[in-house]
């Protein structure tokens, strides 16, 4: 005890010494050293005390390793079990409007978000050139209105049974060139509709053409005798027979305008001009038996003809003015409208989408498996919240995806759905397919891939729990989804999210969500 007593006093006394001798150095230095000196150790003492705090605090706290939780590609796709899909909400009606023709724009008159109604000019393009083209068909019509006005006036009876004549010429013929593009063979109502459409019943169209037919028919057996009739029955009868063909028209129109029509480019244009000719004899007609009853009436039929073709020339420089006019063709909410002023346009740009956001619908596509399971009427799961019911199921596949395309209500409240937004359709009595049978690219949600700058990967865990990336090929993204091609199969277990993860990342794995 003594001798290790004696020990540390003559160590002590030593580092006296040491410490003693190093002081006498120090104060003989020069100042500028001395101050050095003093900062150089001030800096390495307030050093080594962090990094033993630093220590300090890695021995007291435990590794933290981040947790991920692994999931099979199917069942994040939605279809791992065969009873969901990924569908898409869409408006039911809604329009995507594009400039008919090029030009700068002079105003625009509401806002992304905004409520227009139908017919409502959205934007205006520069239409100084086409203003002035339109007055000036003006002036020339009023003066050809003028110039009829001023003729004598002749035999009212005669100019009646003159505009009866012309308006069965006119009739006969667009029912057998352009309304009849509509209509084929002979049936047991009448001819053939060609365009199918559920709102009318399948003898609608066929029985009112052959109608039209035999109101024709009497009109021909009466030509011969009309000098011999009332003009006023005359043109009453022609009158009645235009509006039959009026309204037959309009209901052609609402099947062409419908979503989803398959009428055809030559079969629009019929009908366009089918409509106009119909409505110019009915005020032909109207006019004539007005006419008639006043005893008024212009005995040219040069002056008649220029105010016909004045008129035209008025309505066809209205037209080109009004394809400066951008409107909303149905009342809504507008959802997209990337013009400002002074922006130049071209002819056909998308320039807003006009929508009724209340009221949607899923679209969504399934293999030829599921579609025997299927039928209007069934009632379906969205989102695992939201109800609805199929209101449309295609007879064929779509010749793009390969799948058919399915329409689907949404019956209960839409506050949670967003036009755009792609959801899960749960189906009702859908077959349980197998991995390998999944229809169609899987869909995953955009968190479980990673978009990295050369390429894209989803991440999965190996046996010493590392992360490991598997390269994969996308196509297209669907709101908070993306569409994987290749890379991935419906079994492989993925991890859920891989934001902030970096390949050879160790990490823990929590109870994984229900696989296929």
């Amino acid at each position: 005890m003594n001798a290790l007593f004696t020990s540390a006093k003559g160590a002590l006394s030593y580092s006296a010494r040491r410490t003693s001798s190093f002081w006498t150095w120090y104060r003989s230095q020069k100042p500028w050293k001395q101050m050095v000196g003093a900062v150089v150790t001030g800096v390495l003492l307030i050093a080594g005390i962090s990094l033993l705090h630093s220590l300090g605090n890695v021995a007291e706290t435990p590794n933290e390793l981040r947790t991920v939780t692994l999931a099979s590609a199917g069942s994040l796709s939605g279809t791992g079990n065969g009873s969901s899909v990924i569908g898409t909400v869409r408006s039911i009606a809604e329009a995507q409007i594009l400039a008919e023709s090029g030009g700068t724009v002079r105003s625009v008159r509401t806002q992304q978000g905004a409520s227009v109604p139908a017919g409502y000019v959205i934007a205006e393009l520069d239409n100084a050139s086409q203003r002035a083209v339109v007055l000036q068909a003006e002036g020339a019509y009023d003066a050809a209105i003028a110039a009829r006005n001023s003729v004598s006036p002749v035999d009212a009876a005669t100019a009646a049974r003159n505009a009866y004549q012309s308006a069965f010429s006119a009739l006969e013929y667009t029912l057998e060139n352009e309304v009849d593009s509509f209509y084929g063979a002979p049936g047991p109502y009448g001819p053939n509709f060609a365009l199918g459409d559920g709102r009318f019943a399948q003898n609608f169209f066929p029985t009112k053409r052959a109608d039209i037919d035999r109101m024709i028919d009497a009109w021909r057996a009466n030509l011969a005798s009309a000098s011999n009739r009332d003009p006023e029955q005359l043109l009453t009868e022609a009158v009645a027979t235009v509006s039959t063909t009026n309204a037959l028209l309009q209901n052609i129109a609402e099947i062409v305008n419908a979503r989803g029509s398959n009428a055809s480019a030559a079969q629009i244009a019929d009908l366009a001009s089918a409509r106009a000719t119909v409505s110019a004899q009915a005020s032909v007609l109207a006019s004539a038996r007005e006419s008639y009853r006043n005893k008024n009436v212009g005995s040219s039929a040069s002056v008649d003809a220029s105010v016909k073709q004045a008129l035209g020339n008025l309505r066809g420089a209205q037209a080109q003015l009004e394809k400066t006019l951008i409107r909303a063709p149905l009342a809504g909410t507008v959802n997209f409208l990337p013009i400002r002023v002074g922006e130049y346009v071209t002819a056909f740009t998308h320039v807003a989408t006009v929508a009724q956001n209340g009221a949607l619908e899923i679209v969504t596509y399934v293999s030829e498996d599921e579609r025997e399971q299927l039928s209007v009427g069934d009632t379906v799961t969205i989102n695992d919240t939201v109800r609805g019911v199929i209101t449309r199921v295609a007879p064929a596949l779509d010749p793009s995806t390969r799948q058919i395309e399915v329409h689907v209500a949404v019956t209960s409240d839409t506050k949670n759905l967003v036009n755009g937004q792609s959801v899960r359709v749960t189906l009702p009595n859908a077959p349980v397919l197998a991995q390998s049978a999944l229809p169609g690219p899987l869909m995953l949600p955009l968190a479980s891939v990673k978009l990295r700058s050369n390429d894209r990967v989803v991440f999965t865990v190996d046996t010493e729990g590392r992360i490991v990336s598997n390269p994969i090929t996308i196509g297209t993204v669907r709101g908070d989804r993306i569409e994987v091609l290749t890379g991935v199969s419906a079994d492989m277990r993925i991890v859920t999210d891989a934001r902030g993860l970096s390949e050879g990342e160790k990490v823990r794995i929590a109870d994984a969500l229900p696989s296929t």
